[in-house]
């Protein structure tokens, strides 16, 4: 039986690897006081994001330098060739000529996923992409 997968994708530039980790890395401290957890965020990313609460195991990530095409530098990511396409023609879409980061992670796990731009980086959300698993 075929299944099917609905995730909400961002794609972006960052700096340097240590933005990207400090941006996408969950906080050490969030767990050791749960009597505040609702007032904590589980990353930076997270917070961009309006939730105090994401469950990385639904979500995949990275940073991929290099001069490798968009293709190769993303495709040893999970069903890649099943989303890579189509996001790549949503890229096309953008005004963004640099790519290093893809984030992507299964619908309803963020309410109302945004994009983001800071001095160091700059996160463009691209929307949902159904494919087979």
């Amino acid at each position: 039986m075929t299944r099917r997968e609905i995730c909400d994708f961002w794609i972006g530039k960052f700096d340097n690897s240590t933005d990207y980790f400090d941006f996408v890395g969950e906080n050490p401290e969030f767990y050791q006081d749960e009597a505040d957890i609702d007032e904590k965020y589980i990353s930076k990313f997270a917070k961009s994001q309006r939730e105090n609460w994401i469950d990385h195991d639904f979500m995949e990530s990275g940073l991929e330098n290099g001069e490798e095409s968009f293709f190769e530098r993303f495709k040893k990511y999970s069903y890649s060739d099943q989303w890579i396409k189509t996001l790549s023609e949503r890229i096309s879409e953008t005004d963004l000529s640099e790519i290093n980061t893809v984030i992507f992670i299964t619908k309803g796990r963020i309410k109302n996923p945004i994009s983001i731009s800071e001095s160091n980086f700059t996160l463009r959300y691209i929307g949902q992409i159904e494919y087979t698993i």
